[in-house]
């Protein structure tokens, strides 16, 4: 009888002892047993180290590595991936946790989908004091990666995955998990579990997507652009079209860029006449509902200041 295979979850923490402890407790409290947790403390300056060590001191499948500098997210999680033995891999963040059945189900899926290399389901939205506040839906990447919102913090995947893909990339810092998902999803296969009650994701001002979100929304166009060759051999043309179709949106409402705008319009009308038509009626009405707002807030401003 071979051995059961073994997962390795990566948990890179900086300042995280708030919640720390609820982290780690929900990969101790796994129905699947056979798995390993390496924390990567990366120069906190709280006491983050101490609560890693008290459970490493307690059970011998948690190991606690602290990086000599600061290293960020991306090459953390690539220093505890080097370390990892398992078949499987995934990675948590310091405030956000499992449900107890969560490797179990994650790992059965793949089992029964031996072609898919990857697996990720929906969370649950919670708040600063663990109270749920909705549900955060990914979408079936093999539907529509237009409207796809990445892997989220509920995923498995295979250990060749990582190799193949040479890990996460430094230079996407903030986006690291969407590039390497992405692609990732280029070469190999993907299974969505559409459920939202196997992880729990703490939406709060002080998490890196509470303070970056329309950061990161921008970086994930570029990220898309980087692997529209790619993209385009792989998904259907309407689900590429609309791709064609944000882009050529960003370039000129968001950054003005009248030669991205025309280049990826261009595509566009060879891929669907329909969504070109649409965008190149769409684009004028967003930029002058855009330009009435600002407009509306610097009328707002001068009487505020005329009048306060």
């Amino acid at each position: 009888m071979s051995n059961p295979a073994l997962i390795s979850i990566v948990l890179p923490t900086y300042n995280g002892a708030r919640y720390l402890a609820t982290s780690i407790e929900s990969c101790i409290e796994q129905t699947y047993p056979h798995w390993e947790l390496i924390v990567i403390n990366d120069c906190s300056t709280d006491n983050t180290l101490e609560i890693a060590n008290a459970f490493a001191e307690k059970d011998q499948r948690i190991r606690v590595v602290s990086n000599e500098q600061n290293l960020k997210l991306p090459m953390s999680l690539n220093k505890g991936f080097g370390l990892a033995n398992g078949e499987y891999f995934t990675w948590t963040s310091d405030d956000n946790y499992y449900s107890k059945d969560a490797l179990a189900v994650m790992l059965e899926a793949l089992q029964n989908q031996p072609n898919a290399t990857l697996v990720y389901a929906d969370e649950t939205l919670i708040d600063d004091d663990g109270k749920v506040t909705g549900t955060w839906l990914m979408g079936d990447v093999n539907q529509q990666v237009a409207t796809w919102k990445g892997c989220g913090g509920c995923f498995l995947y295979k250990r060749h995955m990582q190799q193949a893909l040479k890990g996460y990339d430094p230079a996407m810092f903030m986006i690291e998990d969407y590039d390497f998902f992405l692609r990732g999803f280029v070469q190999f296969q993907y299974c969505y579990l559409q459920r939202a009650d196997l992880y729990y994701y703490r939406f709060h001002p002080a998490s890196l997507t509470g303070r970056y979100m329309p950061y990161v929304a921008v970086l994930q166009k570029l990220v898309i652009e980087k692997q529209l060759d790619a993209l385009s051999k792989k998904i259907q043309p309407n689900d590429f079209a609309l791709l064609l179709r944000k882009l050529s949106v960003h370039y000129m409402v968001n950054k003005g860029h009248a030669a991205k705008y025309a280049h990826y319009m261009q595509l566009l009308r060879k891929v669907s006449f329909r969504q070109w038509l649409i965008t190149l009626l769409y684009v004028p009405v967003k930029g002058f509902m855009r330009f009435a707002l600002q407009a509306a807030k610097s009328v707002q401003l001068f009487f505020t200041q005329l009048f306060g």
